[in-house]
């Protein structure tokens, strides 16, 4: 007999080689995106990995930290005359009143514009509120003869104009030492040429008169001032009534103005000239969207005026062995989608706000061997922001300035900040010698990726260099800073900051300090020493810088010896023992004073056992009649004291406020000795006259 056997069939079983094949495809892609995700989790775990010095950075080779910097040697002209004087300052005058002179004179050039398409001749032209305008135009110009067989033939005109056509048209009147005063104003007309030199007039003063004042203005055309070195040309703004420099008071000053041209100085003395704004601010470079203007300035000074000189929609325009002192602005302003100025061997000093000033949307503008010492603010401000963060009605783009370079320069001195960088991508500060009190180069609010290379930091200032906030990818790199408080600061930079080959020394509080969450500073090669805190410190939930190669053998930690030396390096300590001290002092005045004998002497006075009663002032009216009628049965007896109190019978009869009085008082009233002296009673009413009284 067969039985029937149940077959289970075995479980399946992978082979051991798949599975294993499986595990190492996850364990390849695993391993190819921690590779691929390096560069993030290294910068999420703020770890470096340790590379090579840079050698070059935005197209510029890397220098070491200076021992000391040779000075720039300025030419004679650019040499600054008076600069331990003060800084100029901007006048008192009426905002609205400049502002609609400004207004005034865009109309009357709007004016000279639209006059000048259909005038072929030199022409003298009337306008209200200002002086008249002497109309220069090229003269050539094509007429078209009618008729079936028209055509269009060239007239040929002057287009060249000099100082003795001016005079011949009597816009300038000859004066008896040489030079020469501009009645009229100068409208130079397009394609029209003026050229006024020394050898024609040895000096022209600019008209300013109540009855307005003499501008020269070159729309789409050429204006040339020029002289000699032995023999240079002056031009000043002049006061005929006072016979003195013309001073802006409000009405407006002599300006010259370059409108989309070519206009260019050389060996000239200009001062006196301008008011307000840019445009009307001196000498000022100013172009269109249809055309940029040129030229530039060489071995000219500017002083006196509102901008010394002043840049706008420049290409190309160069300044060469240049002086711009005591203007009541800023010496040399690089404005608005300017592209390619150049600064060259020149010096600003003692103008009333910054030195050099390079604006917003200024491409690709470079400054070399200038000096910039002892103005109202900045040294050399570099304002790389974007004109706009958004859409915006003007439209204008979002991109940030590119390209500005400082280098090989001085700023000395200046009120604020030696060399300030807000904003701009790529600026470059190499080789400059920087002598602050406060912060000799600061670089922040969106400045990306700036360069600041073996600078030279000297004087003791509180700050050597600033980075932050919102500076990412700041490179500090071989930079000396000497005697200031603290050397180095990264606060809140919004990215990496690199310091590297750094030299550091006689710092007081730090070597370098990290502020901030979002800072990650890391760096090789750096030399910290002083006598502070810490060499390196970071604080404000900031993380610690890392670097590499730091010597800080040199460094003494600070111990507080005694009491100013605590107080040194503890600022807040200084203030809070300030506030105790206050408070300690006006405790002790409060006690040691005297007190009155009675402080309130119009008031109930303390009256002692032995003091006479005064009289009781005799009741009128109502109070009369009461009075005169005998109390029956005498006294009202006193009410039963409470339990386990007695009234002492001394008192009310001889007591602390004095015998009773014997003189019967009205039922249900009573006096105090204030009140009888007033004639007040203790029920809350006030005596007026009569029988008439009333609620207090």
């Amino acid at each position: 007999m067969i039985k029937n056997e149940t077959h289970v069939r075995p479980p399946l079983v992978r082979p051991p080689k798949v599975r294993r094949r499986r595990y190492a495809v996850v364990l390849t892609v695993a391993v190819f995106a921690c590779l691929g995700g390096l560069p993030a989790i290294l910068s999420a775990l703020h770890i470096r990995v340790s590379t090579a010095l840079p050698t070059s950075s935005n197209g510029i080779r890397l220098l070491n930290a200076p021992k000391a910097l040779p000075p720039v040697a300025l030419p004679p002209v650019a040499r600054p005359v008076m600069p331990a004087l003060p800084p100029a300052t901007f006048p008192q005058v009426n905002e609205t009143q400049e502002a609609n002179a400004v207004t005034a004179e865009d109309n009357r050039l709007r004016t000279m514009l639209h006059d000048s398409y259909r005038t072929y001749v030199p022409t003298l032209i009337d306008y209200s509120g200002a002086l008249p305008t002497l109309l220069l135009t090229p003269g050539s110009h094509y007429v078209y003869s009618g008729g079936d067989g028209g055509y269009n033939y060239l007239v040929q005109g002057q287009s060249v104009f000099t100082a003795a056509d001016l005079i011949g048209y009597g816009a300038l009147v000859m004066l008896p030492d040489g030079g020469a005063l501009l009645r009229d104003n100068v409208f130079v007309a397009a394609g029209a040429t003026l050229n006024l030199s020394s050898s024609d007039v040895s000096s022209i003063y600019l008209d300013d008169t109540p009855r307005g004042f003499a501008s020269i203005v070159a729309w789409h055309s050429t204006l040339a001032f020029s002289g000699t070195k032995r023999n240079p040309l002056t031009i000043e703004g002049w006061d005929g009534a006072s016979m003195t420099p013309a001073v802006n008071t409000g009405n407006g000053r002599p300006y010259i103005r370059a409108v989309a041209s070519q206009m260019t100085f050389q060996n000239a003395r200009v001062s006196g000239l301008g008011f307000w704004s840019g445009r009307t601010g001196g000498v000022a470079w100013t172009g269109l969207s249809t055309g940029a203007s040129s030229g530039g300035a060489t071995s000219t000074t500017f002083t006196d005026n509102a901008y010394g000189a002043f840049v706008s929609r420049g290409q190309g325009v160069q300044f060469t062995d240049d002086l711009f002192e005591s203007n009541q602005l800023d010496g040399l302003h690089i404005h608005r989608y300017s592209v390619g100025v150049t600064v060259t061997y020149s010096a600003a000093v003692r103008n009333g706000t910054n030195g050099f000033h390079v604006d917003r949307a200024a491409v690709g503008t470079v400054l070399q061997n200038d000096v910039s010492e002892h103005n109202g603010t900045n040294g050399f401000l570099v304002d790389g922001r974007p004109l706009v963060s958004t859409a915006s009605p003007s439209g204008s783009e979002t991109m940030a300035s590119t390209g500005t370079k400082i280098e090989n320069s001085e700023a000395l001195d200046n009120d604020r900040t030696g060399i300030l960088v807000e904003g701009g991508y790529g600026t470059v500060l190499q080789a400059n010698e920087v002598c602050a009190k406060l912060t000799a180069i600061a670089v922040r609010l969106g400045a990306t990726n700036a360069t600041v290379d073996s600078n030279d930091v000297r004087c003791g200032p509180r700050t050597g260099l600033s980075v932050g906030p919102d500076a990412p990818g700041t490179l500090l790199y071989g930079n000396a800073v000497s005697g200031a408080r603290i050397a180095m600061v990264v606060t809140n930079a919004g990215g990496t900051v690199d310091v590297d080959k750094s030299l550091i020394t006689m710092a007081h509080i730090f070597g370098i300090s990290v502020r901030g969450a979002n800072s990650a500073v890391a760096g090789k090669d750096n030399v910290v020493s002083g006598i502070g805190y810490r060499a390196v410190d970071s604080s404000s939930d900031a993380l610690v810088p890392h670097f590499s190669g730091t010597d800080t053998a040199n460094w003494e930690i600070a111990r507080a010896s005694n009491v100013l030396s605590y107080l040194k390096f503890h600022p807040l300590a200084m203030l809070w023992l300030s506030v105790t001290f206050l408070v300690v002092f006006c405790a002790l005045a409060a006690r040691l004073r005297r007190a009155p004998t009675h402080p309130y002497p119009e008031s109930t006075r303390w009256r002692g056992p032995d003091a006479v009663d005064e009289p009781m002032p005799v009741p009128i009216g109502s109070y009369a009649l009461a009075s005169a009628i005998p109390a029956q049965g005498g006294p009202a007896p006193l009410p039963a004291p409470r339990p386990g109190h007695a009234w002492p019978a001394d008192r009310h009869q001889h007591g602390e406020w004095g015998p009773a009085s014997t003189r019967p008082r009205p039922p249900g009233r009573s006096y105090s000795p204030a009140h009888r002296r007033h004639g007040h009673t203790v029920s809350g009413t006030a005596q007026l006259d009569g029988d008439h009284t009333e609620p207090r």
